[in-house]
């Protein structure tokens, strides 16, 4: 066990079960940080009750991580010492560090009878599937001048005469 991980009193048993080697390209770190928040009230036929109320404000930070599939992108040879590289769909990596803190945590004099404010369900609703197509949707030119960078600067280091044509895959729908 790592020395930062031995405290006098605690122990950490873990074991590895699967280990899986990836060619992901990470062009992109964000680093993100918001507020999440989640209102309940108790009703009455359909009439509020006042003081029913309850209310939870999350604030959430964390590293995005942005790029591609490098097993899938594609080299050809275009003639006349140049090459089309065509670059896969652009997606959301993964994230790093993050962190989560409720920092209101409101209820009305009546909130007893109001359904509680699920805490865990509110950050497990932070990363969608919407949320992570449109960081990817957003920084598009900034991906599209990375992988640019990134396959020109490595063929240039060894044939600086070399030219690259970039073609982008859309995403589905886009």
């Amino acid at each position: 066990m790592p020395e930062s991980l031995r405290e006098k009193g605690r122990t950490d048993t873990q074991v590895i079960h699967s280990m899986q080697r990836t060619k992901e390209v990470s062009l992109l770190r964000l680093g993100v940080t918001g507020i999440i928040s989640r209102e309940n009230k108790s009703h009455f036929f359909s009439m509020e009750i006042p003081g029913s109320e309850r209310a939870q404000f999350i604030q959430y930070t964390f590293d995005a991580k942005l790029g591609f599939e490098g097993k899938d992108v594609v080299i050809k040879e275009a003639g006349d010492n140049t090459f089309d590289v065509a670059i896969p769909e652009f997606k959301f990596i993964g994230y790093d560090h993050p962190e989560y803190r409720v920092v209101v945590d409101q209820n009305g004099a009546l909130s007893f009878g109001t359904q509680q404010i699920d805490t865990l369900d509110m950050v497990n609703n932070i990363l969608t599937d919407k949320a992570k197509k449109e960081y990817v949707d957003s920084n598009r030119d900034i991906l599209e001048e990375q992988a640019k960078s990134f396959y020109t600067s490595i063929v240039q280091s060894v044939s600086p005469d070399t030219k690259l044509n970039f073609i982008f895959k859309q995403a589905e729908g886009s």
